[in-house]
């Protein structure tokens, strides 16, 4: 008898917790991930074919040659000086490819070796945004028999001021 009333007390107990839950409004923008236009950061020139339908399978950007070839356009195009040596950390650049094969939007964001956000010169972010802006060989994603524009971020990490990885 006694085991029947904890249990009554126990299901009573849960069911009152369970009404007692505040229900959280989960208010998402409409366009979540998306990188819109920035007057300050963007050139006006650049469109995206269908703005109201990007694709955000970044897998299905390409870039002709794939990494190797990043990474090899990388090395020749970035100018290592001894004033960024004392960097150490993660450059994570994230930009679109319209249905052109043109690059835009890009956004970046540095981080430390322990993931922290960093701030590495000035001088060194222009450089690094600027080599990526550089790479022309982009092609858009073709999905399910349909041309999009699509999202694309690359990591970029730095050691000693020195370019390690893609």
């Amino acid at each position: 008898m006694k085991r029947n009333i904890f249990l009554f007390l126990i299901g009573v107990t849960f069911l009152c917790s369970c009404n007692q839950t505040e229900k959280k409004s989960q208010n998402y923008q409409n366009q979540i991930g998306d990188t819109p236009f920035d007057v300050n950061l963007d050139d006006a020139n650049f469109q995206l074919c269908d703005a109201s339908n990007t694709l955000h399978k970044r897998a299905y950007v390409k870039y002709d040659g794939g990494y190797k070839a990043i990474q090899k356009e990388l090395n020749e195009n970035y100018k290592f000086q001894t004033k960024y040596n004392s960097f150490n950390g993660y450059f994570i650049i994230r930009f679109v490819i319209n249905c052109k094969d043109e690059a835009g939007r890009f956004r970046m964001e540095v981080l430390d070796g322990t993931f922290n956000l960093a701030n590495p010169s000035k001088e060194l972010q222009i450089h690094i945004l600027d080599i990526f802006k550089d790479l022309k060989k982009w092609k858009h994603p073709f999905y399910e028999g349909k041309d999009y524009d699509g999202y694309k971020f690359i990591t970029l990490k730095i050691v000693n001021g020195q370019i390690q990885l893609v």
